[in-house]
């Protein structure tokens, strides 16, 4: 598997995490050692990406609770 195939594999999985979940779900069970590894990189991926995205959504929302980023 080419660099360029398994850097957009990755992207797709940070910017889908559904597809990263998937992928690497069916890839992890493939006998092939380097599907299984990429499987589990995207599979990583996917859920960083998911943390990541809960992180920011909390830390927005409360910063819009504060007085001082209201706007008001």
């Amino acid at each position: 598997m080419s660099g360029g195939l398994k850097f957009l594999l990755y992207l797709v999985s940070f910017l889908i995490p559904i597809v990263g979940i998937i992928l690497g779900i069916i890839w992890m069970n493939d006998q092939e050692l380097d599907k299984k590894a990429v499987g589990k990189n995207c599979l990583i991926v996917a859920i960083v990406s998911i943390v990541l995205s809960c992180v920011c959504w909390f830390a927005l929302s409360a910063m819009s609770v504060l007085p001082a980023f209201s706007g008001y």
